[in-house]
């Protein structure tokens, strides 16, 4: 934990040097939230009977979406990018080269993106509440375990594109091709089942936000409990049960190509 935290405090350190851009950062939120807000009162009418199975108030039901969304996408994105940034200045080997246990090392080069990132989503979330947007705060347990396995299944395809960038220096496609799946076939403006095809519907079915917006949305919006939404989590939790090991295996070869071929050092 000592590790994390002085790597969290270190990069807290550098951000803070550019408060300009963290509060811009902040203040960007509204212009998600206001127009959502304003967007989903016109669409209440026609989207009422599509949602009602997760939500009676679109507005809430899009809030969400897109609040889980950006943060997943953010932790998503976390260690790739600190990766090549390390890369980048040339301090990724100096890193390696510690005695700090690896998924300490990479947890630590990842924490503030993921804890910025989370702030954010509260700050939307708060944004939202004050807009009118109505939380069933008793499904706030359940929404805790559910963000935390999406974090951990998308997180997978993190650790994939960090492979990617130690081996090739780029995430290549993968991470955007992942995001932008989830963004439009997970469910993070409509619910997956009003998706027009079959084949969409089945590609929907291969995505984890799928199952963790749904969940998410019984849970904070209709508050069911946690065993009407049971099946969603267990396939999430299978979801993070296959890809966290092959993720894990991946950034493993990778590095050990990497040190074998001396290309660490590399920019």
């Amino acid at each position: 934990m000592r590790e994390i935290g002085a790597l969290l405090r270190a990069a807290w350190l550098t951000e803070a040097s550019y408060r300009t851009n963290m509060l811009f950062s902040l203040a960007s939120l509204v212009f998600l939230v206001v127009p959502l807000y304003f967007v989903a009162g016109a669409l209440q009418p026609v989207m009422t009977s599509t949602i009602a199975s997760q939500s009676g108030q679109y507005f809430a039901f899009a809030l969400l979406g897109t609040t889980i969304y950006a943060f997943i996408a953010a932790c998503t994105s976390a260690l790739p990018s600190a990766i090549a940034a390390a890369i980048g200045r040339g301090t990724l080997e100096a890193f390696l080269g510690t005695p700090t246990r690896l998924t300490v090392l990479f947890t630590g080069m990842s924490t503030y993106s993921i804890v910025w990132a989370f702030v954010r989503a509260c700050v939307m979330i708060a944004g939202g509440i004050a807009l009118g947007a109505r939380l069933h705060w008793s499904g706030l347990p359940a929404m805790v375990v559910i963000l935390l396995l999406l974090v951990l299944a998308y997180g997978a395809f993190g650790l994939f594109g960090s492979a990617l960038v130690v081996q090739f220096r780029t995430t290549g496609p993968i991470l955007s091709g992942v995001l932008t799946a989830s963004a439009l076939l997970g469910g993070v403006y409509y619910p997956t089942h009003v998706l027009p095809s079959l084949w969409l519907r089945a590609l929907a079915g291969a995505l984890p936000l799928s199952y963790g917006l749904r969940a998410a949305r019984q849970a904070m919006l209709l508050g069911q409990p946690v065993a009407a939404i049971s099946h969603d989590i267990m396939i999430l939790a299978l979801f993070v049960a296959i890809l966290l090991p092959a993720g894990v295996l991946s950034l493993a070869l990778a590095l050990r190509h990497a040190r074998r071929a001396g290309t660490l050092g590399q920019y």
